[in-house]
């Protein structure tokens, strides 16, 4: 493989970072503004949401499964010229968005029909609810490998990202925490924030790509 091929497919993986970050982005916003998120509810009224606004959390969850996909492509491509330690990274974080890919999907194909018979039959939406909750959570908590990546192309002489940006934007994020905590908003609302690394990551490979 040539040197040139392999910088346009650092490129284009930190393209798809860019677009997967973006719609996740933008994604969240659109849950916090139909109510998803932002509120607290008992798992009755969480229900009764659901169906209320399946329509809005049908779109909004169908974007966000093509979200990792568009993070597990750029993943690939960004495999091909990494380190080591950023091989493992990014072939981690694939597994991590797959199992993502796979819990919006059966969200998408199960929770409404599940939903609708819950009166008469719970223990299937619960049975779905809680298998899918595994799958999710274990992605979620999976995708807090965007902060050691981060730190090695912030950290790493090699390193793609700037280290001044990189300790800037660190210290942004963990700022908004904390001012978010105290105000008692929803980390699921400030943690929106967490997705500002893998967009940093994404502008600085394909910077740096274009450069070369």
């Amino acid at each position: 493989m040539t040197k040139s091929k392999l910088i346009n497919e650092n490129s284009i993986g930190g393209l798809f970072l860019i677009l997967g970050s973006l719609i996740l982005l933008i994604t969240i916003y659109f849950e916090y503004s139909i109510g998803w998120i932002g509120t607290s509810r008992t798992d009755k009224e969480t229900n009764e949401f659901i169906l209320r606004n399946w329509e809005n959390l049908e779109l909004i969850w169908t974007w966000q499964m093509l979200s990792h996909f568009i993070f597990i492509t750029g993943y690939f491509l960004l495999l091909n010229k990494a380190n080591i330690i950023m091989r493992i990274i990014w072939s981690i974080l694939v597994v991590c968005s797959l199992m993502m890919l796979v819990a919006f999907g059966l969200t998408l194909g199960t929770y409404y029909q599940a939903l609708e018979m819950y009166n008469s039959e719970p223990a299937i939406f619960e049975t779905i609810r809680d298998g899918i909750g595994y799958l999710y959570q274990f992605g979620r908590y999976g995708l807090l490998l965007y902060v050691v990546a981060f730190l090695v192309e912030t950290l790493n002489n090699n390193g793609k990202i700037l280290k001044v940006f990189g300790f800037s934007l660190l210290a942004f994020i963990i700022l908004l925490f904390i001012v978010g905590y105290a105000l008692g908003i929803s980390m699921k609302v400030i943690g929106a924030a967490f997705f500002l690394l893998p967009l940093a990551i994404g502008y600085f490979y394909l910077k740096n790509g274009m450069n070369k």
